[in-house]
């Protein structure tokens, strides 16, 4: 289970999915200021998708220092 996630989460097709995502999260047609009403629901949605957005990324990274310490410990075998 775990190994099928890391082999997703590094694939150039998730990389992709994360960009197109942290535009259409922050892009200019979202984050309107129009109300001041909304601006507490905006500090709110701005944290939460700031706060999935970076768990991703953070993932991402893990992944790839999964794989990269993998790769070394088999070269220090042979």
């Amino acid at each position: 289970m775990m190994e099928r996630l890391i082999a997703l989460i590094r694939r150039r097709e998730f990389h992709v999915f994360l960009f197109v995502l942290g535009l259409v999260l922050f892009g200019w047609p979202v984050i309107t200021f129009s109300d001041i009403g909304r601006l507490e629901m905006m500090f709110k949605y701005l944290f939460l998708a700031w706060m999935i957005f970076i768990f991703l990324l953070f993932l991402v990274a893990v992944s790839q220092s999964v794989s990269s310490g993998s790769k070394e410990s088999e070269e220090g075998q042979e």
